[in-house]
């Protein structure tokens, strides 16, 4: 049956060409991707509500007639459709937009089924662009799933799709979960799920499918986790540094000409790194602090002792820009350690680069900052002793395991520590995190002036950019944030490019106005945010590509058009780009938007500067859905769990791996066994990086 379910989605009827292209689109290339494509919500048809008995706010369906004629009109690029319909108790209007089809499909004195979201004013009743269909005589409304999809890939369409291969694989589904776990947690069959998501009789039956659903996702994800940590601490070994007592007050003494005293979360983060470092089991440790609270001085002071130790340290960030400031930061730490910062990125000339090469391979050069190019396979690093990477989840597990595995000594494998400023919740942490030791910075240093945070509309802008203007005159300099590179007809945003050239012609024709984001090429990049650093620009126009971690302590006043646009942690991580100086710092959240959601997300962060707080608040508001702009590279997607709705299922769900593991650490009991396909078809490729 697994064979089976491996079957191309292409074998179906109906599937090819676009078709095919879109589903890939969405992640659907197999039988199985397929069936596991599970709604992301349910339109209740099957009980109408009369219409004067309908609330405001809320998704309902109601039955009616259509009363007198539609109306259909274009207003430039927009086709409007409005209609009423009444029932015995009430009538409401409908309007629908882009949708003329639905002109088509309307007649006279028949009767509908719609469903939608009405408001309700003063006893009128309205809705927006409801779903409809013909009653027929004894018909009765149903369940309906809607499936998450992409442009040119309809709800029909899916559904066509899916339904059918369910009749194909429904007798034969493997059940991955053991009996002992269903009966603990009264969870149902995987047979009754699968049909029960996609075709439910009632909600109940929705809500039971789902349970279950959601249980084996976050069971089979932590216990893959579980596999992954202890895989690294069984089969391979570490490489313990010690000191003697000359190079340990080397150390200290780099320590106390620090220009800063550190706070005691860093001195207890360096103590736990030590002492991992002293140990033959190869360190997995995660260094999670908010923006600002210190993180680099902990890994700088690592690498030193590695180094010292006589092997080498590697530090991997994102991108180049902060690469860059990396290898300048670490420089500036250790000044007088005796001991060179190299920084290898992919626009190194090949000079360099060759120079740098050679001095890996000797083992000359033991301390080395780079991006994704210090894990090519020309980068040869015989004494690799400790990896360090920075925003760990922008590169995934799988470059994790490759950058922790030393290509000379394949038995030893290097400690690795990953530093994090993304306030991750606990729920969250416990996914992403799953396989590594957790040390928390929660202390910002001494000195920090508080970020004050304020929402504006369009008709402030002139007040905001004569504060902009009054902060350069100062010296300070300014980021101005937009979501997209380029303007889209189709979403009425201020794109970056845009932006600028009002603000560099318009607004601030003789101030040094600059211009960043992530269609640009890195090198140039590189050098727009070195002319920011250096002062030679009082405004940078950027995307998002100063998120994480660009340090620049003039920088006092931000900006963020179309702020509704971002959720709250990047609106964190943003806001974070300044206040890294003794300048007092003003954030200005741009937005002209009226839904009450978005709102509150900004008030929020206008609150508080703790980013857990944010974190959590960000969860809740919002689920998981795409929580970093990224995907995770070697785990499997949660296509159910929200791990905010679901987190006390994800606790329950680790605790029963660590019972199952304690059961049978090998997973080789029968009732065991379907567990163990199941979980080398989910982890299977990130598995074959740690040769399980």
């Amino acid at each position: 049956m697994a064979d089976l379910l491996d079957t191309p989605v292409t074998a179906l009827n109906g599937v090819a060409g676009k078709r095919a292209a879109l589903l890939k689109r969405l992640g659907i290339s197999s039988w199985l991707d397929l069936m596991t494509w599970y709604p992301r919500a349910f339109e209740d048809w099957s009980s109408a509500t009369p219409i004067d008995q309908l609330q405001d706010g809320i998704d309902q369906t109601f039955t009616a007639a259509l009363s007198g004629k539609v109306q259909s009109h274009r207003k430039g690029r927009l086709t409007i459709t409005r209609a009423v319909f009444r029932d015995e108790s009430a009538a409401i209007r409908a309007v629908w937009f882009n949708q003329p089809w639905v002109a088509d499909k309307l007649k006279a004195d028949q009767s509908y089924r719609l469903f939608g979201r009405v408001k309700r004013r003063d006893g009128e009743f309205s809705i927006q662009s409801p779903s409809l269909e013909v009653v027929e005589a004894d018909s009765k409304g149903k369940i309906r799933p809607i499936y998450p999809t992409t442009e040119g890939l309809s709800q029909g369409v899916l559904r066509s799709l899916i339904l059918p291969l369910l009749q194909k694989v429904m007798t034969n589904i493997p059940e991955p979960l053991p009996f002992w776990v269903r009966k603990k947690h009264h969870l149902c069959a995987i047979d009754y799920a699968i049909a029960r998501i996609h075709q439910p009789e009632s909600l109940d039956e929705v809500e039971i499918a789902r349970n279950r659903l959601v249980f084996e996702e976050l069971f089979l994800l932590q216990s893959g986790l579980y596999l992954l940590r202890r895989a690294r601490q069984n089969s391979q070994i570490g490489i313990p540094i010690h000191l003697s007592a000359a190079l340990h007050s080397r150390v200290m003494q780099t320590e106390a000409q620090l220009p800063f005293q550190l706070t005691a979360a860093q001195v207890a983060a360096i103590a736990a790194i030590r002492r991992d470092l002293q140990t033959d089991r190869p360190m997995n440790r995660l260094i999670q602090g908010d923006v600002g609270s210190g993180k680099t001085v902990i890994a700088a002071l690592a690498m030193l002792e590695v180094a010292l130790s006589g092997h080498q340290a590697v530090m991997m960030a994102p991108t180049a820009i902060l690469a860059n400031q990396h290898q300048q930061t670490l420089e500036k730490l250790l000044a007088g350690s005796g001991e060179p910062v190299a920084l290898l990125t992919g626009a190194t000339p090949a000079a360099k680069r060759r120079e740098i090469l050679k001095g890996l391979a000797d083992n000359t050069i033991r301390l080395l900052v780079g991006t994704h190019a210090v894990i090519e396979d020309k980068v040869e690093l015989p004494q690799l002793a400790l990896t360090i990477t920075d925003e760990q989840h922008r590169f995934g597990v799988r470059q994790r395991i490759r950058l922790s595995r030393s290509e000379h000594e394949k038995t030893v494998t290097p400690h690795v520590l990953v530093m994090s400023a993304t306030p991750i919740p606990r729920t969250l942490a416990l996914i992403l995190y799953g396989d590594l030791d957790m040390t928390l910075i929660d202390q910002l240093p001494a000195g920090r002036e508080p970020i004050k945070t304020y929402t504006a509309r369009s008709g402030d802008r002139e007040r905001v950019e004569n504060l902009i203007r009054k902060q350069v005159a100062e010296g300070r300099q300014i980021y101005v944030v937009c979501p997209m590179i380029e303007e889209q007809e189709s979403v009425d945003l201020e794109s970056a490019v845009q932006t600028y050239n009002r603000l560099a012609q318009d607004v601030f024709p003789d101030l040094s106005v600059g211009l960043i984001h992530g269609g640009l090429k890195s090198s140039v990049k590189d050098q727009i945010m070195l002319a920011f650093n250096a002062g030679e620009l009082s405004i940078l126009v950027s995307t998002t590509v100063i998120e994480v971690g660009v340090d620049n302590p003039n920088a006092s006043l931000m900006m963020i058009e179309n702020a509704e646009r971002f959720g709250l942690a990047q609106l964190h991580q943003l806001r974070g780009r300044i206040g890294r100086g003794p300048h007092k710092s003003i954030c200005i959240l741009m937005s002209d938007t009226d839904d009450e959601l978005a709102r509150e997300r900004l008030r929020t962060l206008c609150q508080t500067t703790d980013g857990f707080v944010l974190a959590q608040k960000d969860l809740e508001l919002r689920g998981p859905g795409d929580f970093f702009g990224t995907r995770q590279h070697g785990l499997p997607d949660l296509r159910l769990a929200n791990l905010y709705r679901d987190r006390e299922v994800l606790v329950a769900a680790q605790e029963t791996a660590q019972e199952l593991f304690l059961r049978d650490p090998d997973l080789t009991e029968p009732e065991h066994l379907a567990m163990a396909r199941a979980l080398i078809r989910r982890f299977g490729e990130t598995f074959q990086q740690i040769q399980l």
